[in-house]
């Protein structure tokens, strides 16, 4: 995929969600639960969830869960970055959640996938 996920939502984002998109994106590593970007984005989480939602067509979670299991698929293509590198360097708690949510993405293992992709080299 050749498109930026946080600037494919650009375009539909209001004010004062337009540059949190953009931010989300650049900031994967950090605390983006809902009650974090309500506060950058100085809304209340509820009122900033109806925002998000109806700016992008996505849940928070679910759009910040996206754009890092995106991002994961291009860090596992570096062989050099362990899984757990990986998982910590996209703000996930620990490695386990982070393999959870990828399998549960694209129903593959970080570990397979990052076999497959190796193989096509």
């Amino acid at each position: 995929e050749q498109y930026s996920e946080p600037l494919r939502f650009q375009p539909r984002a209001v004010d004062p969600l337009k540059d949190l998109v953009a931010w989300i994106g650049a900031h994967l590593h950090q605390d983006l639960s809902v009650e974090a970007l309500a506060r950058r984005a100085h809304l209340s989480p509820r009122q900033f969830t109806r925002r998000f939602k109806a700016a992008t067509g996505q849940a928070p979670a679910t759009f910040v869960e996206e754009l890092r299991l995106s991002e994961a698929k291009e860090r596992l293509a570096a062989p050099d970055a362990s899984i757990e590198e990986v998982a910590a360097s996209l703000g996930y708690g620990s490695a386990d959640v982070f393999r959870r949510a990828f399998e549960r993405r694209f129903r593959l293992t970080p570990s397979a996938f990052r076999g497959r992709f190796a193989a096509r080299s």
